[in-house]
């Protein structure tokens, strides 16, 4: 099993997510991390496990209200070794990362059409976003086009971040079940190591994850027990 911290920005700043509601999400202060600077914030889960790979959402980017493409690079810079998969609402970011394995872009359902999704060349991942458990984020074609898609795709059910209520298995059970070519990643909702144990269980091996790392409520230990 593999986990990947999420770091949401805004205007500069790491703030906390809660059910897809991002005009109203606040700077992150939470036991593990009391700063809302996006290097303290990865250094913070870095304390937790040696994750090599992180997960970041440019909020600004994707409700088309700035970007934080100067802040990302110098992330980029600051942490060489760690691979980072970044949404910004395009898979053209026009980031500078310091090697071309350092970065893979991220799209949405809800930032593509499909016509633009089929003309796709380079290496990305496509993130099959959900407001709630039935509704979609985006075209409807995209949910069930499978030629459309890259190898990995990220399962987003927005409306389970930060409400502690567990991952939306019954979906995520369906995309593993009728989509095997493709790999999936969990994301909304997961809490604690049951639950990444449960995502194992019907064949999900990478979900991403922050509150659970954030309150404690997931450990190092607990990480590396699920490598085994």
């Amino acid at each position: 099993m593999q986990i990947i911290p999420v770091i949401d920005i805004k205007a500069g700043q790491v703030v906390l997510a809660l059910q897809g509601q991002r005009h109203s999400y606040s700077s992150l202060a939470t036991p593990l991390c009391h700063s809302s600077q996006p290097i303290d914030v990865i250094n913070a889960y870095l304390s937790i496990y040696s994750f090599t790979h992180f997960y970041i959402a440019d909020l600004d980017a994707i409700m088309k209200t700035g970007s934080n493409h100067g802040l990302i690079n110098s992330i980029f810079s600051r942490f060489p070794c760690l691979t980072f998969v970044v949404d910004c609402g395009s898979v053209n970011p026009g980031y500078t990362s310091n090697q071309a394995k350092q970065l893979t872009p991220v799209i949405g359902t809800e930032s593509i059409k499909a016509h633009e999704l089929a003309d796709l060349k380079q290496k990305f991942i496509l993130s099959l976003d959900f407001l709630t458990e039935h509704q979609k984020m985006g075209e409807t074609r995209l949910f069930n086009s499978p030629e459309l898609w890259p190898k990995q795709l990220i399962i987003m059910t927005l409306g389970l971040v930060g409400n502690n209520s567990g991952p939306d298995l019954k979906k995520l059970r369906h995309y593993h079940d009728n989509y095997p070519q493709h790999d999936f990643m969990a994301a909304g909702g997961i809490r604690h190591t049951q639950d990444l144990m449960r995502l194992q269980q019907i064949g999900i091996e990478t979900a991403l994850v922050a509150s659970a790392l954030h309150n404690g409520s997931l450990t190092g230990p607990e990480i590396q027990k699920l490598q085994s």
